[in-house]
């Protein structure tokens, strides 16, 4: 492990190089087993929903899943995970984009997903990513999230799939916090990997 707080790297670039890199290896790792939040939002959402998948890897399990039912747009910052998405998922809209250089529309979606996917952004631009979340969400629209239970500025770790990656999350109460200055209400805390929780989120009216 080492310190990442080393302002001349580009991590972003380090993250989407290294999902380019080892693409197989992540979507052996990643690619079977739907979280059960996954069921959760598709009991609540009626058929055609829109939903944003931040993050959305090669499509598989997740958005593809989604695409059943819903109105799918994924993200993701790598060109290579987003180049398999369109190949494994029919129905999907697709952008090879950092998510805070995309801009949607007020009420866009009635959910947001980003699983696994906040602790690679750096954390002083996770409020304002909230934010636009919160605008790009229907009043009551659902937010899941992957969390962090433990604060980490920065740094660099090799991850289990064999690339050099980036992490930077604040803890779960600074979290707990935040989620709620920026208009959401956390509704259920699912504890599937103790290390990173998944928020299931509701968007206040205002």
């Amino acid at each position: 492990m080492k310190p990442a707080l080393d302002y001349t790297l580009d991590y972003k670039r380090l993250v989407a190089e290294g999902y380019n890199t080892y693409a197989d290896a992540y979507q052996q790792a990643r690619g079977n087993g739907l979280p059960a939040a996954i069921k959760w939002l598709k009991n609540r959402l009626p058929n055609r929903a829109r939903v944003l998948d931040i993050g959305c890897a090669a499509g598989v399990p997740v958005t593809r899943e989604l695409s059943k039912r819903f109105v799918v747009t994924g993200v993701d910052i790598s060109a290579e995970q987003i180049r398999r998405a369109r190949q494994n998922v029919r129905h999907g809209e697709f952008f090879h984009s950092d998510i805070l250089a995309l801009d949607f529309s007020t009420d866009a979606f009635d959910a947001v997903v980003a699983l696994y996917v906040l602790y690679h952004i750096p954390r002083g631009e996770h409020e304002r990513l909230f934010r636009s979340i919160h605008r790009w969400l229907t009043p009551g629209g659902y937010l899941l999230v992957t969390l962090a239970r433990e604060a980490e500025e920065g740094r660099l770790e090799r991850a289990s799939f064999g690339a050099e990656m980036f992490w930077s999350h604040y803890s779960l109460p600074e979290y707990r916090v935040l989620l709620t200055e920026t208009g959401f209400e956390i509704l259920e805390l699912h504890e599937e990997n103790p290390r990173y929780p998944l928020a299931i989120c509701r968007r206040g009216q205002a």
